[in-house]
């Protein structure tokens, strides 16, 4: 069985498995553990009086690497950013379906002002991953509002990862400055350290030992053969970059493993024959 539910949701399976149903109680009690944002991190920059069109064109089209520390021994990944038009292309969608309607005229108005620009015009998102340091913490509790049920919860220190995450914080400010913008750090991160992570890692890291991680190097959870986790949920540190290739990369590797340990079992288990 494999499970890739992502950092969360499979995180959350076994738990539920350990500790509420009691079907896979012998997971290791490093679940939860080394968990991490990524350092993915948006900022915001303006460019009056020019338009930029972000919804236009590709999400991301350059970047610079910085993995190597060589800026103060802070280490990220920067990216120029584009978004989907997705309310834009909503709003026109649902307008065309409804315009005999008041609601759809109405629709059809607000379309017309994404069409003529407005302030996302001027605006470029500057994205990055940095290495933060990799020490959440997942784990099964109480919900506030209703106590008598348990869900997944993250214990996370914004203060060690501070370093990582502000040394790409940086580079966006200098990178808008040059290019003519101004950048505007949301206040999320500056006065309430919380960030917003389209990408995160561990829970179910892989280690040498049930001691230390969840599952071994094939993906395989300790104590459990033939149980697999092929998602962002084994990786035992970040990695500073968006990481969809070194997931598929470990999933791909895990079913030839697989695979391989099938072929073998097979051979050992066929009859022998003799010859006369």
């Amino acid at each position: 069985m494999v499970i890739a539910a992502g950092s969360l949701g499979t995180t959350e399976i076994l738990f539920r498995s350990r500790d509420r149903f009691r079907t896979l109680p012998g997971i290791s009690r490093a679940l939860g553990g080394a968990w991490s944002s990524n350092g993915d991190f948006l900022t915001p920059a303006f460019y009056p009086g020019r338009r930029l069109s972000p919804s236009v064109g590709p999400t991301i089209t350059g970047a610079i690497e910085f993995l190597d520390g060589m800026d103060g021994s802070a280490r990220y990944f920067v990216e120029d950013g584009g978004f989907p038009d997705m309310i834009g292309n909503l709003i026109r969608a649902r307008a065309k379906r409804g315009r005999f309607s008041l609601s759809g005229r109405m629709l059809t108005r607000i379309a017309k002002a994404f069409d003529n620009g407005n302030s996302f015009e001027t605006m470029m998102p500057w994205f990055g991953q940095a290495m933060d340091a990799g020490d959440g913490r997942l784990y099964y509790g109480r919900d506030w509002l209703r106590p008598w049920k348990r869900r997944l919860k993250l214990d996370w220190d914004a203060r060690r990862s501070e370093y990582g995450v502000g040394g790409l914080i940086a580079a966006h400010e200098r990178l808008s400055a040059a290019t003519g913008g101004a950048a505007r750090v949301p206040p999320t991160w500056t006065i309430l350290r919380n960030l917003v992570t389209p990408h995160p890692l561990g829970g179910c890291a892989m280690a040498a030992s049930p001691a230390a991680g969840v599952v071994d190097h094939r993906g395989e959870v300790f104590g459990y053969p033939g149980l697999f986790v092929a998602d962002g949920s084994i990786f035992p540190r970040p990695i500073g970059l968006n990481p969809s290739k070194t997931i598929a990369a470990l999933a791909e590797r895990s079913v030839e493993m697989m695979l391989d340990a099938t072929k073998t079992a097979t051979a050992t288990t066929q009859p022998q024959q003799r010859t006369i």
